[in-house]
């Protein structure tokens, strides 16, 4: 993997370009394969309970009366019944403990799907397979210049101009000849 602080003629260059492309390949079949997919699936699956209980939770802190499904709706026919202010304590308690057990998921979460994010990871891995994790600086400085090649490229590629639709209706004039 061509280091970016080696680039110094342009057939650098053309390696650097070759090894971008390497990378978003790497970061698509990687993060946008089946597996990761499904991994994503079962890992959503799993935390859907604490999910639903931090959310009840929520509403009953907020609300400052017991969860129920016909309350939090606004039924008119529900009966809403207090918290203590012991019982209010004891759901904050269980509310910072659910939040922060989830921060390292959430943190891992934020910095693995956004596609820069993920051409860093793998640059970074690939770096270290490459050259080694000696020199670190090295490491990070070319890992963030290969996401931002790999988002300018994907942004280059993703952003052209759809061709013309031709059953849009057009606004040209009609042949002299023939009408058309």
């Amino acid at each position: 993997m061509t280091s970016i602080f080696e680039i110094t003629d342009w057939s650098h260059v053309a390696s650097f370009f070759i090894w971008t492309l390497a990378v978003c390949a790497l970061a698509k079949a990687i993060f946008g394969s089946f597996l990761a997919a499904e991994l994503q699936h079962r890992l959503a699956l799993r935390d859907a309970p604490k999910r639903q209980r931090m959310t009840r939770l929520n509403w009953e802190l907020t609300n400052r009366v017991r969860y129920d499904p016909d309350a939090a709706r606004g039924s008119q026919h529900a009966a809403r019944i207090p918290l203590t202010d012991a019982e209010l304590e004891a759901r904050r308690r269980e509310m910072q403990r659910l939040t922060g057990n989830s921060l390292g998921r959430r943190a891992l979460l934020y910095f693995t799907n956004c596609f820069a994010c993920q051409t860093f990871w793998v640059a970074v891995a690939t770096f270290a397979v490459t050259r080694g994790i000696a020199d670190v600086a090295g490491l990070l400085f070319t890992a963030a210049a290969y996401a931002a090649a790999a988002v300018l490229l994907s942004g280059a590629v993703m952003n052209r101009p759809s061709p013309p639709r031709s059953d849009a209706p057009s606004a040209r004039t009609p042949c002299k000849s023939c009408g058309r």
